[in-house]
Formats: C-alpha cells, structure tokens, sequence
C-alpha cells in the first residue's frame, strides 16, 4: 500500500503543479491593475494603413489603424485617469505618415516591430496558438494584464452598405468585459450619434482560432486574461463613417471604449 501511494503521488504531481501554475496566474490577472491596447492592424510606408477602410471617401475617408493611431490616446486618458496603468501597442513599426508618427509618439505606443507585420506568428506563452499579429498578444501577456482590448472597426463589404450588427468579440474569461464595453456603446454611442437602426451592439464569444483573431482571444484566455476585439461599427456603413469622420465623435467614441474598461475593473474589484 506504502508503494502504490507514492505511485499516486508521482502521478498527481503534474497535476498539483498545473494547478498551482493555474491559480498563480489567475492570481496575476485578478491582481493587476495594467490594461494593455492594441491598435489593429498595422501601418504600411507606401500604402497607408492596412485595416478597414470606408470604399471611398463620399462619407468620410476612415481607414481604422490610423483611425486608432489618431484617438486611442482618448481610450488611454479616460482609463489613466480612473487610476490604472495603460499600456498601447501595434505591430509593425511607426507610421511614415508624420501626423500619425507625432500621435502615436504623443500616445506612447510600443511598436512590436517585426519583418512581416502581416504573417503568421506563435504565441510565446501558448505554442499551439498561431495567428497573424499574434506579437501583439505576445506583448500584451508580458505586461501581466487585467484586460487586452484590440482596437478596430469592421467593414461589411466593399461598397456603402447600412449594416448594423456590430459585436464585441470576447474570449471565455471576457465576457463580463465584453459587456461592460457594450454597455456603454449602445448607451453613450448607438444611443446619441451613432445611429444604428435599433440593433444593440452584441457579445459574441469567439474561440474558433481559424476565424478572425479567433487565437489572439484563446492565447489571453489560456493565460486567463479577459480579451476582447472591438467590432461595432462599420466604415462601410454610410451613417457610421458619416458620424466617425467627425472629431468631436471620434473622441467620444473612443472614450467610450475606455469607460467601458473602467467599467468592468471598478465591478471586478467590488465582487
């Protein structure tokens, strides 16, 4: 008997280990106080930015990485100023653009530089885990944060079309932060200068790595990290890129987004 309990020992040790490793990083997450964003997509020397894009500039011209470049700094302010640490970054290198180049040195972001900002790379932290932009993740997880919040719009097609299902893509952990940011949007965005045809911005799990930074969501939930992607609005909606081309309502869509966050941190640290 002596013999088979310590053979059950040697055998429940991975397990007591992983569940040590388990709790030790939910502890991190629970702990932090860093939010990590990361503007989508990346910023090509010769053909601009290389995300979503209005089809022409009838409505507003928008193209969502510089969109970002121009406004997360309003994201960062609005979730500094509730007292916890922001941290912005992109892959690839800073834009050529030298308006986008003096905002993203005002936001202070960190450039995860690399060769191909558009290939494919493996998570650090979760091996099995590859997609394109995955460096981001990457750097995102290093920081040991509360939230990853990846910028960006969407586009439903290649010509104007009034498409109104917009979504926050969250991981399995992220839910209640992929509702606190839809929240917000459909109060302070759909609700006042937005116009969306009634239809609520949605939270849409998203685990499928294959879809649309589907591994991203599953490399921050394998390391328990609420992530989600923003996805509410669309440039190729007329209504949308007419209200986003406007400053004052690309700010308060931004800030938005920030309070969103700090919505869902401050309920975190009541429970």
């Amino acid at each position: 008997m002596l013999h088979f309990n310590k053979l059950l020992l040697i055998l429940s040790a991975p397990l007591l280990l992983l569940s040590c490793a388990q709790q030790r990083m939910r502890a991190i997450v629970a702990e932090s106080r860093t939010v990590v964003l990361d503007i989508g997509h990346y910023y090509h020397p010769e053909r601009g930015g290389q995300g979503a894009r209005t089809p022409d500039s009838r409505y507003g011209k928008i193209e969502e990485c510089e969109f970002w470049y121009q406004y997360t700094k309003y994201t960062k302010k609005v979730i500094e100023d509730a007292g916890y640490q922001c941290i912005v970054c992109n892959r690839g290198s800073e834009p050529s653009h030298k308006k986008l180049a003096a905002a993203s040195r005002e936001t202070g972001v960190f450039h995860v530089n690399t060769p191909e900002p558009n290939a494919i790379y493996r998570s650090a932290q979760h091996p099995h885990r590859m997609a394109v932009g995955m460096l981001s993740t990457n750097f995102a997880l290093e920081q040991n944060p509360a939230a990853v919040v990846y910028l960006h719009h969407n586009s439903h097609s290649d010509d104007w079309q009034v498409y109104n299902k917009g979504g926050i893509y969250c991981n399995e952990v992220g839910g209640p932060l992929g509702f606190a940011v839809a929240n917000v949007i459909n109060q302070e965005v759909y609700e006042k200068f937005l116009p969306n045809n009634g239809v609520p911005c949605e939270v849409i799990l998203r685990t499928d790595g294959r879809r649309g930074g589907g591994d991203w969501l599953n490399a921050c939930n394998e390391s328990y990290v609420p992530a989600i992607i923003t996805e509410a609005t669309f440039l190729s909606n007329p209504e949308h890129a007419r209200s986003l081309s406007r400053k004052e309502n690309a700010i308060r869509y931004a800030e938005a987004v920030g309070r969103g966050v700090v919505n869902y941190l401050q309920q975190r640290e009541q429970e």
